[in-house]
This record gives structure tokens, C-alpha cells and sequence, in this order.
């Protein structure tokens, strides 16, 4: 082989030729080229991602604004279309609704305020002090029954069922009321007497130590709500001496002025209660038909009425109650373990004394033991459902009946007859607990004097 045919595995001089190098402008110009649109892209997806994320956000505030409109008018149209509708209870197949329920604690809340402020009047027209004001408005069992919403509302539970028990005894009866049965229940609710109306009064009235309420009580089935007189702390008021009226209100203006305060207060229950006249009149005659169906049913009154002055220590339990006794029977004073013990404030801080009272204005176990127990005994413990009685019975008599307890007499007779009724075989009461979250708080006490 000739130098000339040797292989080098090289290629020739002059086969390739080297690519020659950009000068550095070049390489610049074609890097930024390269990387212009690169950048450019990651810019645009950044700010992309930015808007598409404030957009999410946009979507969940205005989804969770949705959510919580269509949750709002959900629960709004369940508070108003279906929670109304619920049932409290049973009566015989007869429903007492939600609705039903609330729109009676609304009312009778209405009357709690009217009756306060009715007294409140009378106790600012007598003079009262603040003092003397508060202790007696704070001891009654209508300021207790506006404070403690469940106690008023099961008890305004159990009268609606009461209600329903008696109409359906009343029609089976033949018992009914007509509208003069319903006036009179309405002028007995405030107090008002429309026959001594007619006659101008023989005598100057003068102002007396014991406030009488210018809306008073309706004389129903259920007893007085606790063992002390409603009115025991009058006591300590003191009778303020005035001059005698110069212009003495005949009947005419009398009439006048009942008509005004009625449809005054009327106005007022009806307003915070949010009821129209129809349904506070319903509640007029369901009280009128209770006095009629209790004259009807339960004979002619004796003309007389027990009465007792007696003294009482109330306590929590049995227990207490028997350590009580047991001090008493050792000789402790009746007066201070009163003032020490007793729950029912405002008897205890008269040393237990109630004073003398009707029998029939107590609750059945405390009357019972009041009206037949030893005088002078000591006796309990007595349960009744504010707890434990210790009772001295100091005085018993009879006295002729007055028409307050006439009625009084017949509304316990009522009441042991309805409760009788609910333990008849064939009556179905039941009860559900809907009724505790139902209980309205309003319409709020509100002072006018």
C-alpha cells in the first residue's frame, strides 16, 4: 500500500468545514428570542392562576352566601310553617299545637303584666314606698310565674288541656255559656261589679292599708299558685291618711271609667301579645264555662267557708323537714327556724304566719291538712309540689261564704274533678316535649307606674 492509498479513518482536508462562531451580539439577540415567549408565558399563566383562584374565591363566598340564604329560609319557613304545626299534646284525639301553645303563653304573660301593673297602681295611689313596692310585686306568684318561663309554661299547658277536658264534659253535660256568661267573667277579671256601679256609695271611700289589684286574678280551676296568701306582705304598708274626695264619682262616670280601663288594657294585652279580640274573648269563655260547669255540677254551696290562721315552715326535703320537726318538738321557736328555712320568703320573714285565710285558697294537700289537722299540732311533713310543709294550725272557724270564696270553693272542686277525669279509663292525655323549647319570653314586663 502507497502512502497515497493509506486510510486515516479522518476526513479529508476541506470535507467539513467548522461552523463558525456567532459573534456575541448574536448569541444575545438569539438567546433573548429564544427566552422572550418562555417568559411571556409564565407570566401570563401566573396571573392566570391569580385571576382563575379569585374567581374560586368569588364562587365559594357567593355559594356560601347561597347555602346560607337557602338555610335561612329553610329554617325560617320551618320555624313558621312546620314547628307551628307540632303537637304538645293529646287530648282524646284532640291536638294542642306549637302555634296553638305559644300564642296562650303570649297571653297570659300579656295578663301577668296587666295584673302587676294594675297593683303597681294601687300601690302608688296608697303611697308606697319603692321598698314596700318590690316586696310586694317580687313575693306574687305572677312576678314569680313571668321569671321562671317553664313553671308558667307548664302550667299553661296543663290549662289547655284542662280546657279541652272540660268542654268535652261541659257538651256531653249540656253545659254551654252565652255572652253575658262571658261579660261578667271579663268585669270579675278586673274587679268590677257593674250592679254596685249603679248605686252611688253611702259612705266616703277612704284609703285602706291592703291593696286590691284593679285587675284581680279570673277565678279558675287551678288553686293559688303557693301556700302564702297572694297579698301577705300588705302587712307592712302603712295607711296614708288623705283629705276626703271633694267630687265623688257617680255610677255613670264609674261605668265610664271601667269602660276606658277595659278597653285600655284590652288594647294593650292584645298588642304585646300579638292575638286579635276574638282569641282573648275565647279565653274569657273558656274561664266562664269552668264556673258554669262547676255551679251545675257541683250543687249548691254550703253559704259558709272554712277558714284557718295558721303558720307554716316550708323547706326542699323530707329529711330537713323531719330535722325540723324534731328541733320543734325540742323547743326550738316556730318563728325563728321560719325565718331561717322556710323558702316561702315571704311568710318566713314573718315568722311562718299566714295569717288568717280560706282553706280553699291553698293547694289540696296544704288545704287538707290545714282544714282537718289538730289545732295547735304540729304537722308534716306535708309535700306538696313546692316541696315540704311543717304547719301549725293555730285557729279554725267558720265564716259566712262571700262570693270570692264561693268561687274559690268551686275551683278546687273543679280541679280535683278534672284530675279525676284524667285518671278515667277511656281518657288519653299525652304530652310531648316539644312544648320546652316552645316556651315564649315575651311579651316582656314592662313598669307603667
Amino acid at each position: 500500500m502507497s502512502k497515497r492509498d493509506q486510510t486515516t479513518g479522518m476526513p479529508k482536508a476541506g470535507a467539513l468545514k467548522p461552523t463558525p462562531k456567532p459573534e456575541a451580539s448574536e448569541n444575545k439577540s438569539s438567546l433573548r428570542g429564544r427566552l422572550q415567549p418562555r417568559l411571556l408565558n409564565e407570566y401570563q399563566s401566573k396571573h392566570e392562576r391569580q385571576n382563575a383562584l379569585q374567581r374560586l374565591i368569588i364562587i365559594g363566598i357567593a355559594a356560601l352566601a347561597a347555602l346560607s340564604l337557602v338555610i335561612l329560609i329553610i329554617s325560617f319557613g320551618f320555624d313558621q310553617l312546620v314547628t307551628p304545626n307540632q303537637v304538645v299534646a293529646e287530648v282524646n284525639g284532640q291536638s294542642i299545637t306549637v302555634g296553638e301553645f305559644r300564642s296562650r303563653v303570649r297571653l297570659e304573660r300579656a295578663i301577668l303584666n296587666e295584673t302587676i301593673n294594675g297593683r303597681l297602681l294601687v300601690l302608688r295611689t296608697q303611697g308606697a314606698t319603692d321598698e314596700q313596692v318590690n316586696q310586694v310585686v317580687g313575693q306574687s306568684p305572677e312576678w314569680n310565674e313571668l321569671q321562671v318561663s317553664d313553671q308558667l309554661g307548664n302550667r299553661v299547658l296543663n290549662d289547655m288541656i284542662d280546657d279541652i277536658l272540660l268542654a268535652q264534659a261541659a257538651q256531653t253535660a249540656g253545659v254551654t255559656v252565652d255572652a253575658i256568661s262571658v261579660e261578667q267573667q271579663i268585669n270579675a277579671f278586673f274587679g268590677y261589679d257593674p250592679e254596685a256601679a249603679l248605686s252611688d256609695p253611702t259612705a266616703t271611700p277612704t284609703r285602706t292599708a291592703s291593696p286590691t289589684p284593679f285587675i284581680t286574678p279570673t277565678a279558675t280551676v287551678t288553686p293559688t299558685v303557693t301556700p302564702t296568701p297572694e297579698m301577705t306582705s300588705t302587712a307592712t304598708l302603712t295607711p296614708q291618711p288623705t283629705s276626703t274626695p271633694t267630687n265623688t264619682p257617680d255610677a255613670t262616670q264609674r261605668a265610664q271609667t271601667f269602660t276606658e280601663r277595659r278597653g285600655s288594657a284590652f288594647d294593650t294585652i292584645q298588642r304585646t301579645a300579638g292575638i286579635d279580640q276574638n282569641t282573648l274573648r275565647a279565653y274569657f269563655e273558656a274561664q266562664a264555662l269552668r264556673k258554669a260547669f262547676a255551679n251545675t255540677q257541683f250543687g249548691e254551696s254550703s253559704g259558709t267557708t272554712t277558714y284557718a290562721n295558721a303558720r307554716h315552715i316550708l323547706v326542699e326535703s323530707e329529711a330537713l323537714a323531719q330535722d325540723t320537726i324534731a328541733a320543734l318538738n325540742n323547743g326550738d321557736s316556730f318563728a325563728e327556724l321560719a325565718r331561717a328555712l322556710s323558702t316561702d320568703t315571704g311568710s318566713g320573714a314573718q315568722g311562718g304566719e299566714l295569717g288568717w285565710a280560706p282553706v280553699a285558697n291553698y293547694v289540696t294537700e296544704f288545704a287538707a291538712a290545714t282544714r282537718d289537722g289538730e289545732i295547735g299540732a304540729i304537722l308534716g311533713p306535708i309535700q306538696t309540689e313546692f316541696g315540704y310543709h311543717i304547719i301549725q294550725v293555730r285557729a279554725r272557724e267558720e265564716r259566712a261564704a262571700t262570693d270570692a270564696a264561693v268561687d274559690q270553693e268551686r275551683a278546687t272542686q273543679l280541679e280535683t274533678y278534672l284530675e279525676t277525669l284524667r285518671d278515667t279509663e277511656g281518657t288519653t292525655v299525652e304530652i310531648f316535649d316539644a312544648w320546652v323549647d316552645n316556651v315564649p319570653d315575651e311579651p316582656r314586663f314592662v313598669a307603667r307606674y
